[in-house]
């Protein structure tokens, strides 16, 4: 396949080591992509087109883009920035591309859970269509209750624009992506997306603070949102795992240990045993020294941050300052955490989770911290790009944020009995 990786590197005076380090993959695989030996797959163009800031379609040719695709006539333009979007499928794809087409359409430059129904609705092929279709929802009467509910906008919307996703429908992306994880799916699918529009408004709707358009829609239509979603459960459980799906969205020619993802915060739902017990040990660590200095809030177990614009942080293990969070929230705190904490797992790959950490500095976290079990190391990021990485002789501190605490980097790692 030929491509512009060249010049664009050159222009750039980047040498094949350096361009391969951006992209968390080898200097051979770049080597292969210059030379036109080797095709990317989906997640390595897009991440390619991100890193240039350019159209993936001015670095390979629209053909080409859309073999990538699966044949699918696609504008990767238009995704929304998300560390999630190395685990979209072509349909995937094909759904918030019609839920930004359908937006226009209504003269709106914002799409929102309702659009990404009637994306679902309209992609027609995937089990999301399949399942809607078969509780009586047609594309027809979904459109006509969307338009009901939120009306026309401005009508000054350009074609082709990139339109900018609600913090619901960010929020979505990321309930479809742990709703993919629980189900053991590498991917998010058809499914996936549609079980995150129902979950998404679950505690809102618990709580009586509201819900999202796309469920006023089905409820509209008379559609039992908890029988729908069983539906949903009980043909994506007995699908189970489509391998070949995982192999369009993760090439064979990369190895395991190169990274495909773009940065932003992310699910990263698995672990193990020796990256939960160090969680473990690091919480009561934290725990123990903050609670009776009434210094701030330790969060674990991966609790969601809502930022003010849209962004949506999971950390291991997340420090709020006591000042900042006077009052416990319910269901999630609406800010940046003071300190986010990563643990690698045995399956998860270093360049992603640098770059979810330093994603989070970028958002206003104070302190990011990456423990690393396989290398024993503890890399601490902070604001103004200042790295450091410590080692079993070290000792971790964190004074801007915990006074006077010091945890050796030896005592985080399990003990030998």
């Amino acid at each position: 396949m030929q491509n512009q990786i060249r010049v664009l590197r050159t222009e750039r005076q980047w040498s094949q080591a350096q361009l391969a380090e951006r992209l968390g993959v080898s200097r051979q695989t770049i080597n292969a992509l210059e030379a036109g030996k080797y095709d990317p797959s989906l997640p390595l163009a897009l991440k390619i087109a991100q890193l240039f800031n350019i159209p993936i379609e001015a670095i390979f040719s629209q053909e080409e883009v859309t073999m990538l695709a699966d044949r699918t006539p696609l504008n990767f333009s238009k995704l929304p920035e998300t560390a999630l979007a190395h685990r979209f499928t072509p349909r995937t794809i094909k759904v918030i591309n019609l839920a930004q087409e359908e937006a226009g359409n209504l003269g709106h430059n914002w799409a929102g859970t309702e659009q990404i129904l009637l994306g679902l609705i309209e992609e027609g092929t995937g089990i999301a269509a399949r399942v809607l279709n078969e509780a009586g929802v047609n594309f027809r009467a979904a459109r006509i209750e969307v338009e009901k509910i939120i009306g026309r906008g401005s009508g000054f919307v350009t074609k082709g624009q990139a339109f900018s996703p609600t913090a619901r429908a960010k929020s979505l992306l990321n309930c479809a992506a742990r709703s993919a994880s629980e189900l053991g799916h590498s991917y998010i699918d058809t499914e996936h997306l549609l079980l995150g529009l129902l979950r998404v408004d679950k505690p809102d709707r618990l709580t009586e603070n509201g819900e999202g358009v796309a469920v006023k829609v089905l409820q509209n239509l008379g559609i039992d949102l908890e029988v729908l979603e069983q539906q949903v459960l009980q043909v994506a459980t007995t699908r189970g795992e489509d391998l070949e799906i995982s192999a369009q969205i993760e090439s064979p020619n990369e190895s395991t240990q190169q990274a495909a993802s773009i940065v932003g915060s992310s699910d990263n739902s698995t672990t193990d045993f020796v990256s939960a017990e160090i969680s473990a040990r690091f919480c009561a660590l934290l725990f123990a020294w903050i609670e009776p200095r009434k210094l701030g809030r330790a969060i674990g177990y991966r609790t969601e941050f809502h930022l003010p614009d849209g962004n949506v942080l999971t950390p291991r293990i997340a420090f709020v300052a006591a000042e900042r969070l006077k009052r416990v929230p319910r269901i999630y705190p609406e800010l940046a955490p003071d300190m986010f904490v990563e643990i690698k797992s045995v399956v998860d790959r270093s360049p992603r989770l640098q770059e979810q950490v330093q994603a989070a500095i970028a958002l206003s976290v104070k302190v990011g911290l990456l423990i690393d079990p396989d290398e024993q190391t503890v890399t601490i990021y902070r604001s103004g790009g200042a790295i450091a990485t410590l080692r079993d002789r070290d000792v971790l501190t964190v004074p801007e944020l915990l006074p006077g605490w010091k945890i050796p980097v030896a005592n985080l790692w399990s003990p030998m009995f």
